[in-house]
């Protein structure tokens, strides 16, 4: 299990030159390696090549007898040196493979040729940042190619579910910076509290952050809003931890008993319901509701002076006070958010539930159909942050999270045990009520009123689990929610000058 703390570093923080420096010089590092792969990928799959792709094949072929005879050498070595076992008792044979010229059928270079290549050729963005740290800045860019080739592969197989063509991954903008890794080889905490980083004699204080149980197994430094954020990453183990790969991350990792019911919306962030025959509850988002919309009132009034009068392409787009309103709205959605999952969470084991199950569609964010006010405060709240702050919080105390399409579970009558159809399917659903007013669903020809986001709630465990509430009466489905209301910041959302 990891587990991660931020720390944020201001433009007058002593650290913050060093950050910069870092940042850019990953930055550039990420391009020029990016900038090889590009080359050699397009130049060997057409029949006119430019001087850039002629350069970077050229660069190549005169520093491959150079790479090969270092590998050469290192094979006689480890050849010399007494053989090692494995784990099943087998003898550790070293292998000797060279490398050779790029081809059409081998256009995309691996990763340890062109880590190769740049320590042979001495190239100055790999040898200007920490080792370790410029080898984990590589194979960040690997990682973007190696989902851009998973995502071609599904493209080809379904079209529909892609709003365009994936594309190879772009360049980073020129005057700016991305994130810079540190492993634990290269940082330490010293004295029990002082993060030492490589390259400088300035440390950290970290404080109450040392003490977190675990090992320190990574340091980032990420861009935020004109300032940095040292991110430390401690690892741990956990008896509780549930353990799921991506095929298993909606799939049972044990069969439910106590179920948990999460509709995410907008005036109520969360609507949770459970099996448990306990009364409903509703966590306000009327607070993350109106960050939102004060925000956007003050990024237009700003926006509004520095382009008054401008063509589209001319004079700025921000400025220092942009930076700033933009920087404490989001510490403040995100501090919303945690509280608000951390109260799910404390919610699910006052209840003794085993699993959480939360409703969301993909996509609906582009798709929906919304008035322009109620849809701008729609889109800007982060859902997907929201379950994901859940699931982690919930698996560290061995509860499991699934998030489950809920299509048609707003229509349907959960007290007549309607059927819940998947949009796109071929059907002609016959809803036994409908919803009368925003708060209310009502039962056709009967006076039955049920809060409606709570009958969405209860829908979308019936949805996941059909028989997760035999032997509630019906009683239990028709007690009044109660309101939580998530303490804000009481720092005012104001921009500094």
């Amino acid at each position: 299990m990891y587990s991660s703390y931020k720390i944020q570093i201001h433009p007058h923080h002593e650290l913050f030159d060093y950050c910069d420096s870092l940042c850019f010089k990953a930055k550039n590092l990420y391009n020029i390696t990016n900038y090889y792969i590009r080359q050699v990928y397009t130049a060997l799959r057409k029949e006119i090549i430019n001087e850039n792709q002629l350069q970077v094949l050229s660069d190549i072929k005169t520093y491959l007898p150079q790479i090969n005879e270092i590998r050469l050498k290192s094979y006689e070595k480890a050849k010399a040196k007494p053989k090692k076992v494995d784990k099943n008792g087998k003898l550790i044979v070293p292998k000797l493979k060279l490398f050779e010229m790029p081809t059409q059928e081998k256009s995309f270079i691996g990763y340890t040729f062109v880590e190769a290549l740049f320590k042979v050729m001495k190239q100055i963005d790999y040898t200007s940042m920490p080792s370790q740290s410029n080898q984990q800045t590589m194979r960040k860019v690997y990682d973007d190619w190696k989902s851009y080739f998973e995502a071609s592969k599904k493209y080809k197989l379904n079209p529909a579910r892609f709003s365009g063509k994936p594309r190879i991954p772009k360049y980073k903008s020129k005057n700016s910076c991305t994130t810079c890794y540190l492993t634990n080889q290269i940082t330490e905490i010293k004295n029990g509290n002082i993060l030492k980083l490589p390259g400088t004699d300035l440390q950290l204080n970290l404080g109450k952050v040392a003490h977190s149980e675990g090992k320190l197994q990574q340091v980032r430094i990420v861009p935020s809003y004109g300032r940095y954020v040292i991110e430390i990453v401690f690892k741990s183990e956990q008896e509780k931890e549930i353990k799921r790969t991506d095929q298993q991350k909606n799939e049972f990792v044990f069969e439910p008993r106590r179920v948990m019911g999460i509709d995410l919306g907008v005036d109520n962030l969360a609507t949770i319901v459970d099996n448990t025959g306990l009364k409903p509850l509703l966590i306000k988002g009327t607070g993350l509701k109106s960050t939102n919309q004060y925000y956007n009132k003050l990024r237009a009034k700003y926006m509004c002076i520095i382009r008054n009068g401008k063509v589209p392409k001319e004079g700025i787009f921000t400025t220092n006070r942009l930076i700033s309103l933009d920087r404490k709205r989001n510490n403040r959605v995100m501090d919303f958010l945690h509280k608000a999952s951390a109260k799910v969470v404390e919610i699910a084991l006052k209840r003794t539930i085993d699993t959480i199950i939360i409703g969301r569609n993909v996509g609906w964010k582009s798709k929906v159909e919304m008035k322009k006010p109620d849809k701008q405060t729609f889109i800007q709240i982060p859902y997907a942050t929201f379950i994901e702050m859940i699931r982690y919080k919930a698996e560290r105390q061995g509860i499991q999270v699934i998030d489950r399409e809920e299509s048609y579970t707003s229509k349907s009558s959960f007290l007549d045990n309607d059927p819940i159809p998947t949009f796109g399917e071929n059907h002609h659903p016959d809803f036994s009520g409908y919803r009368c007013s925003r708060a209310f669903y009502k039962i056709k020809g009967s006076n039955v009123l049920i809060h409606a986001d709570v009958n969405g709630a209860f829908n979308i465990v019936r949805k996941q689990v059909n028989d997760a509430f035999v032997g509630l009466e019906r009683k239990h489905f028709l007690q009044a929610p109660k309101k939580i209301i998530i303490m804000r910041k009481k720092a005012k959302l104001k921009a500094l000058a």
